[in-house]
């Protein structure tokens, strides 16, 4: 399966970039919850430096490594609006 979406809006590997997951993240057959709170709703998926890693609503981040930039291609969607930092972005989604 192709890389997605287009080229044209894939994620660029130089810039941090984070969506909203607001339901249960389900990796290989299982929820993925925070390993700190274990919290599974609502999390921020950031991606950066062709990593993938995760950051609950207490703050608490942590890698997975079972997600790649692929998948984050493929689930992301269209990027609606910009944000000078992380804390800024996840303030204006209510985190």
């Amino acid at each position: 399966m192709d890389d997605l979406p287009p080229a044209d809006l894939r994620l660029d590997l130089d810039r941090n970039r984070f969506m909203i997951w607001r339901r249960p993240l389900v990796i290989d057959g299982e929820v993925r919850a925070c390993p700190t709170c274990e919290s599974y709703r609502d999390l921020a998926i950031l991606a950066t430096q062709g990593r993938v890693w995760l950051r609950c609503s207490a703050g608490h981040v942590t890698p997975e490594p079972r997600l790649d930039i692929a998948w984050y291609n493929r689930h992301c969607g269209p990027t609606d609006a910009t944000f000078d930092t992380l804390e800024e972005g996840l303030s204006e989604y209510g985190l």
